[in-house]
């Protein structure tokens, strides 16, 4: 189906977790209170300074045999790798004992850890979890999703929906806005069928009076990656149909925000997707792009885009990077082309702010990874450091990420982002060598207002102790 571009770490955005439930521990039961309304920015520590305080959470300590586990389930063809989500100043993880449930799944618990490393409450009967903002948690439980408590676990009632597989709420003013399974659905229809929910994002009562929207209209249809845009005055739902070539033709619906009353649709093409104002248009193997207005064919590139953060190949301004170069959408011109920084192998991505573009590389000389940053608007290098393989956490002042050589060596370093100085690092080989055997590698780093975590195969390792 048509898919958004591949990203590096989606530091700021939703994080799927799942295959799990809840009890209090060492905190009182309660519920999460309601999200601030309007424009929210994640807090993040002050990680240019060293840490004073280092700890380690077994996860054989909380569950007997336990080993941290996936926070999203892994594909068949994909290595279980552990992770976690940063929730206010809490770190959201899941344990599995490796031991098989009635239906044959392992058995896994979630835990909320404080950024001191003290397990808040954990529990049992839970299904995905998403964070759409670093401050509200929200959960399936049964036929309904609700609201936890990060802190403590406590949930509500909720609202009875069933979360489509593989999608990702989105909010956007005070509404949670979910791709469902309609109520009565075949589950073993394909593509698998799919309407919207808009709930309110603190009580989870349905803002449009008729519940879930569009099922008639998006019969046949599959979802796409992601289904939800909020950028217009609409609410856009991105939906694809299969085609004797195997390449999904994606069609975009328009909703009413207002009562969910489906507008109209506009055929975009195979291989397709919107991203306002513009229409993307990527061929098999991401060999070649196109980007229309309209009808009208802007820019025909071949190569492959840059990673991005947010999920979009261009930006709002209208510029979009293909192999060494930055294109400006609107003329169809190079804006800049850096072909001097690697060959083929090497890995481009915007951060996310946009204001820099990092080129990753191996340095044969070196024997070890390389970025280079570089200003977005004129293409010239501002520093060249440590690199991996992975965008790396990013807060405000400073990048926070993990070099290593995949065998002996795991460091967790923050980089000041203006100049590339590294302003501390950890040795966590230890935490690294847990799941080497098994290709196992750690999830994070994470980063909350006092706190920065790596969670290996059997251990999670914080910093703590940074400045006011």
């Amino acid at each position: 189906m048509p898919a958004a571009p591949s990203t590096g770490r989606l530091v700021a955005a939703v994080t799927l977790l799942a295959g799990l439930g809840l009890a209090a521990c060492d905190a009182d039961e309660g519920g999460p209170e309601g999200p601030d309304d309007g424009d929210r920015t994640t807090a993040a520590a002050a990680v240019l300074h060293e840490p004073a305080t280092t700890w380690e959470l077994r996860a054989d300590t909380v569950l007997p045999g336990g080993r941290f586990a996936p926070l999203a389930p892994a594909g068949d063809d994909e290595v279980p790798q552990p992770g976690g989500v940063v929730v206010g100043d809490v770190l959201v993880a899941a344990i599995t004992d490796q031991g098989k449930g009635d239906d044959g799944a392992a058995a896994s618990l979630l835990v909320g850890v404080s950024a001191a490393g003290k397990v808040l409450w954990k529990g049992e009967d839970y299904g995905g979890c998403w964070t759409p903002d670093h401050a509200a948690l929200y959960c399936t439980r049964g036929n309904a999703l609700v609201r936890v408590n990060a802190e403590t676990g406590g949930s509500g009632a909720g609202a009875e929906v069933t979360v489509a597989p593989g999608s990702t709420p989105v909010l956007d003013d005070g509404v949670l806005y979910v791709v469902v399974t309609p109520a009565g659905a075949d589950e073993t229809a394909y593509p698998p069928p799919f309407a919207v929910a808009a709930l309110d994002a603190t009580t989870l009562k349905s803002v449009w009076p008729g519940g879930p929207a569009g099922a008639a209209e998006l019969a046949g249809f599959g979802s796409g990656s992601p289904a939800l845009d909020l950028s217009g005055d609409d609410v856009s739902v991105a939906a694809w149909k299969e085609t004797p070539s195997g390449q999904p033709d994606a069609t975009q619906f328009e909703l009413d925000r207002a009562s969910g009353k489906v507008l109209g649709s506009t055929p975009l093409g195979k291989g397709s997707f919107l991203e306002r104002p513009w229409t993307v248009r990527r061929g098999f193997g991401n060999d070649k792009l196109e980007v229309l207005l309209g009808d009208e064919v802007l820019l025909q590139l071949e190569g492959q885009p840059w990673d991005t953060q947010d999920q979009r190949l261009t930006t709002t301004e209208g510029r979009v990077g293909v192999g060494a170069t930055l294109y400006d959408v609107t003329t169809g011109k190079a804006v800049w082309e850096r072909a001097d920084l690697g060959d083929d192998l090497a890995g481009w991505r915007w951060t996310a702010d946009r204001k820099q573009v990092a080129v990753t590389g191996f340095d044969a000389k070196a024997g070890k990874m390389q970025t280079t940053y570089l200003d977005a608007e004129s293409g010239k290098t501002l520093w060249s450091g440590p690199g991996t393989d992975v965008a790396p956490t990013e807060t405000p002042d400073a990048f926070v990420q993990v070099a290593s050589d995949y065998a002996t060596s795991w460091v967790v370093q923050a980089l000041d982002r203006t100049s590339g100085e590294v302003a501390w690092e950890k040795d966590v080989s230890a935490i690294g060598k847990e799941g080497y055997d098994d290709g196992v590698s750690p999830g994070g780093p994470y980063v909350s207002p006092s706190a920065v975590w790596l969670v290996g195969a059997s251990t999670i390792v914080g910093f703590t102790g940074f400045p006011a």
